[in-house]
């Protein structure tokens, strides 16, 4: 996902919309009933990522268009530690239209650190039906209207520009006629919606592929070899869920899970969407 000048991801937001969720446990269709054996397992969410005692460095590498670790050789004056983004105030981004991001190595190093699980779709359909666990859409509400895990909530993190000022107006063109896509900026209320959930449930949270916080390349076969140093796994793939996520934790939430492959492994693994 780019971090945009003008600020924001690409999606439209609106009130904390929630159905009915069910108390069963949510089942797979039976065509797909042997896959569930073989995705049980989870992919790893969290790899130990402290890097021994060594600190996280990283910047933006503008050429490319993305995140760049930073070895502690090429860092002599630490300016390019965590601790210095956050000291700086340079962590969180101001745009022009008014809202304000956490880059994402933040994110990533600190989900890492509180050790974010991730769950495949057959542990969060158990999760549902025997714990009452919450399944939360994190995708754009015109997404989550056209198809979702039944019984989730929809608490998108953005929303549609709404402003009408020449930065606002700007971005929606660029966007829309540079990307073909929604100009979206922060929910200045997500904290507000945030405070009206139950703090003792719990959360987990999707979106359409999931993304994840681990480093590298995994193997497709089991003992096979592991890429880790892919350049653009090296702050693991970014999402709107782990973002949620993020702002879950940071509200107080203690009981929050991600799942696995988002929407995309739900439906490939035959449970059922609405």
């Amino acid at each position: 996902m780019t971090v945009l000048q003008l600020g924001g991801t690409v999606q439209k937001g609106c009130a904390v919309h929630s159905q009915s969720r069910q108390a069963l446990s949510i089942r797979p269709r039976t065509r797909h009933s042997r896959l569930q054996t073989a995705r049980a397992a989870p992919e790893t969410a969290v790899k130990e990522e402290t890097q021994g005692e060594e600190k996280i460095r990283f910047k933006w590498d503008a050429a490319n268009q993305r995140w760049k670790r930073v070895t502690a050789d090429m860092d002599e004056t630490d300016k390019y530690s965590l601790e210095k983004w956050e000291e700086g105030g340079v962590g969180v981004i101001q745009t022009k239209t008014g809202g304000t991001y956490t880059v994402w190595p933040i994110i990533h190093a600190k989900l890492t650190a509180a050790k974010l699980k991730s769950v495949s779709t057959q542990e969060a359909s158990d999760l549902v039906g025997s714990k009452g666990a919450v399944l939360v859409d994190g995708r754009s509400p015109w997404n989550h209207e056209k198809e979702s895990i039944p019984g989730s909530i929809n608490l998108p993190l953005f929303l549609d520009v709404a402003g009408t000022s020449f930065w606002d107006n700007l971005k929606k063109f660029v966007v829309r006629f540079g990307m073909n896509m929604r100009a979206t900026e922060r929910d200045p209320k997500f904290r507000e919606k945030l405070a009206k959930l139950d703090k003792s449930k719990t959360y987990i949270v999707y979106c359409g592929l999931g993304g994840t916080l681990y480093v590298g390349v995994k193997p497709y076969k089991p003992g096979g070899k592991q890429f880790k140093n892919d350049p653009e796994r090296q702050f693991g793939r970014e999402s709107r869920s782990l973002k949620v996520c993020y702002e879950l934790q940071e509200a107080g939430f203690k009981n929050v899970l991600h799942l696995e492959g988002g929407l995309s492994q739900w439906r490939h693994d035959g449970f059922p969407t609405e």
